[in-house]
């Protein structure tokens, strides 16, 4: 059984240990790179609404026309360009968390020789829990924990297969789901805090967060290992000659 304040105490060693701006760096990179469509289609939704008031009508319609097509291009962005690179920045982590990593790292995946395989499987992913989520909000949640460590799966094996990938997941949060929520919960005290300062203080949490969930990973692939539903042959570990 693994504890919230053990894996978040880890965490700030490695941070600690192998330093804070590199970690900080490489989530501002991916945060940058990897913008979440529906948070476009959002900030184009509120500007609509403003220029409707104005009675702003050219905007409005240049900004009704534009949105579906900024929405597919958002989407084939995220698809390929990324979710790949948050696969990346598991890596990074992961690798972080040993022998301290590079930020090339945040790329690697662009060259594992499983770019494909990983494109493939989190798009799969995130429509498998966008799909849930149309059914009820509940079973999307849950869904999105169930499948919590197919990105981590993917960056220590980028060619293992999309439904191995799930099914690897699933037997992971086998009665963790909840246990990784309030993992998750148990930072809504800085969330709040950062959220005061203008989301700027978000930016500084996010390594801490990321290298936390690292630990959770190790916690997960160690189960798989003395559970026997996976080895070291499948998830082979993190070493510094896999760079």
């Amino acid at each position: 059984m693994w504890e919230n304040s053990k894996l978040k105490q880890n965490a700030k060693d490695v941070l600690s240990r192998f330093g804070y701006w590199l970690p900080f760096l490489a989530t501002i990179i991916v945060g940058f790179l990897a913008t979440d469509p529906a948070n476009i289609i959002s900030i184009l939704t509120q500007d609509l609404e403003y220029t409707s008031i104005m009675e702003n009508e050219k905007y409005s319609s240049f900004l009704m026309t534009a949105i579906p097509f900024i929405l597919i291009f958002s989407i084939i962005w995220n698809t390929f360009i990324g979710y790949p690179l948050m696969v990346g920045m598991d890596r990074f982590f992961m690798e972080n968390r040993l022998f301290g990593s590079k930020i090339e790292r945040l790329f690697w995946v662009f060259k594992s020789g499983g770019y494909l395989n990983i494109v493939k499987t989190m798009f799969l992913l995130n429509l498998k829990v966008l799909l849930w989520s149309f059914l009820l909000i509940i079973p999307g949640i849950i869904k999105s924990y169930e499948y919590f460590m197919v990105p981590y799966i993917l960056a220590e094996n980028p060619k293992i297969s999309s439904k191995r990938a799930f099914e690897l997941s699933k037997e992971m949060t086998r009665d963790e789901k909840f246990d990784i929520f309030f993992l998750g919960l148990s930072f809504i005290g800085w969330i709040i805090l950062g959220s005061i300062t203008c989301g700027i203080g978000l930016l500084f949490l996010e390594p801490y967060v990321q290298a936390t969930y690292a630990e959770l990973y190790q916690v997960m692939r160690e189960k798989a290992h003395s559970q026997n539903f996976s080895d070291f042959n499948e998830l082979p570990g993190f070493l510094p000659e896999q760079q």
